[in-house]
């Protein structure tokens, strides 16, 4: 089975099994889109902007809004990933023509404008449930179990959003981009962690961060 790489599987592209045939769009959407993630979590800025543009060519080849619209949603899931909130206004434009439901999930999602579990695509029914109680112990267990780094990243973003998180929280997300190779990521998510640490206090540890980030931030 075809593995297509990261946000992909959030809600988009479905895994061609067999002979069955693939449409160009798509292939092209899938590559395009796979470039965009891996450069905005690397923070190669200007890269991403020439991928998203060439993705959003991709989906407008069929003329259909639940389409177009996924290349908008990619955007504000990756930047709500890397903890750039923002209110989605490209996504809102296009809602009233929407009939795909999920993609109305989405937006609900990374907006905050989802009041219930109905409001959220099912995937991250878990996270919204015990950061709504602030459980960060099962939090960081969700974290932890999660098998894909993207929607981990994401899962640990709505943490912080929530304010139901700790060091622990931050630093399976340090872990994880850390392990892809996602240096702008692991970069925001160390600047949490040093920023809990000071918080609470624990100065060796924030100083012990501090010279982690000072290691790959250029003069």
């Amino acid at each position: 089975m075809t593995r297509i790489f990261l946000l992909v599987s959030l809600f988009f592209l479905l895994v061609s099994c067999g002979a069955e045939r693939i449409p160009a769009w798509k292939q092209n959407a899938a590559a395009d889109m796979n470039g965009f993630v891996q450069s905005s979590f690397t923070g190669n800025e200007s890269y991403a902007a020439k991928y998203f543009d060439r993705m959003v060519e991709d989906f407008r080849m069929t003329v259909d809004p639940d389409e177009i619209v996924k290349a908008h949603l990619t955007r504000c899931v990756v930047q709500f990933a890397l903890l750039e909130y923002q209110d989605c206004a490209d996504v809102a434009e296009l809602l009233p023509m929407l009939k795909n439901r999920e993609n109305v999930k989405y937006y609900n999602f990374v907006t905050g404008k989802g009041v219930s579990p109905d409001d959220i695509p099912e995937k991250y029914g878990n996270i919204s449930a015990f950061a709504k109680k602030c459980d960060t112990k099962k939090a960081n267990s969700e974290l932890s179990s999660e098998k894909d780094p993207s929607t981990l990243l994401v899962k640990a973003s709505f943490l912080f959003k929530s304010g139901c998180y700790n060091a622990e929280t931050a630093g399976i997300a340090v872990d994880t981009a850390s392990k892809e190779g996602w240096k702008k990521a692991a970069l925001k998510y160390l600047a949490l962690q040093f920023a809990y640490y000071e918080k609470h206090g624990e100065q060796r540890k924030a100083e012990l961060v501090k010279k982690r980030m000072e290691l790959v931030i250029s003069e």
